[in-house]
């Protein structure tokens, strides 16, 4: 998804498979001023989250968001298209390895180019043959590694067209809406709107600014509904991550620039 020139674009999202991953980081854009900061994310194992000592009950906010992950997962059930998971869970490995995730070597822009836009094309054939995958037909994890394919695609125009679909979707608990809404979040921003779950940072003056939000005094019910945790929590994370301090201040996205007529 194209952005405004210049622009350095911050976020983590994550592929919630229990509770260890809640916090679990992926990389849904490319950094080009910020190669270095990728290879300190850590995988799924939630290894970002602070350790603590005994049997400590977790935080309201993560039991919450829990019980309803494992409500969706009840409702859908673990899916029924067996190979269909395989290949999608195959896709997000493929995708975090080119991310230097799992302790992959970082791969250079050309090759991540390469590689997301080889993905694009498997879940393009996977959409035109089965439909947008839901919890139901490939499980929750499959689920959200297909989001994390589209959230990492350069093709603008399909996620747009996706997006109506995916949207509703969430809406009827047929998906995850915490890897959704990223993918809201980076068309809003590439549009020169204001976002919507604050997930969209820029690196300003040595520290990280939130790009706008709509309603900012809604924004933790809003995250909390799109199962994401509180934006305190985000923040420390993404500090954890690229090592800059996440501070108060607010920037506006910038509309991105328009592809380059082809010439005659």
């Amino acid at each position: 998804m194209p952005y405004a020139k210049g622009t350095t674009q911050l976020e983590y999202g994550k592929m919630p498979s229990s509770l260890a991953a809640l916090l679990a980081l992926l990389l849904a854009v490319t950094l080009p001023n910020f190669e270095g900061v990728q290879s300190d994310a850590v995988t799924s194992s939630g290894e970002t989250r602070s350790v603590q000592a005994g049997p400590e009950s977790p935080p309201a906010w993560e039991a919450a968001l829990e019980a309803r992950r494992k409500e969706l997962i009840d409702q859908n059930g673990p899916g029924t298209d067996a190979p269909l998971r395989e290949q999608l869970l195959k896709m997000y490995s493929t995708d975090q390895t080119a991310r230097g995730f799992s302790g992959a070597a970082l791969v250079s822009m050309k090759d991540l180019s390469a590689t997301d836009a080889q993905l694009t094309v498997e879940l393009k054939q996977i959409v035109d043959q089965k439909g947008w995958p839901t919890i139901a037909l490939v499980g929750f994890e499959a689920s959200n590694a297909a989001m994390t394919v589209l959230t990492h695609s350069a093709d603008h125009a399909w996620q747009l067209h996706l997006l109506p679909t995916v949207e509703q979707l969430a809406d009827a608990g047929k998906i995850d809406p915490s890897t959704l809404a990223l993918v809201v979040d980076r068309e809003l921003v590439s549009e020169g709107k204001l976002q919507r779950y604050g997930s969209q940072f820029k690196a300003v003056n040595g520290g990280m600014a939130m790009f706008g939000v709509e309603d900012p005094d809604q924004l933790d019910q809003r995250r909390a509904k799109a199962l994401l945790p509180p934006m305190a929590v985000y923040k420390e994370t993404l500090e954890r991550m690229y090592h800059l301090k996440a501070t108060n201040a607010i920037v506006s996205a910038t509309p991105a620039a328009p592809a380059p007529k082809p010439q005659n």
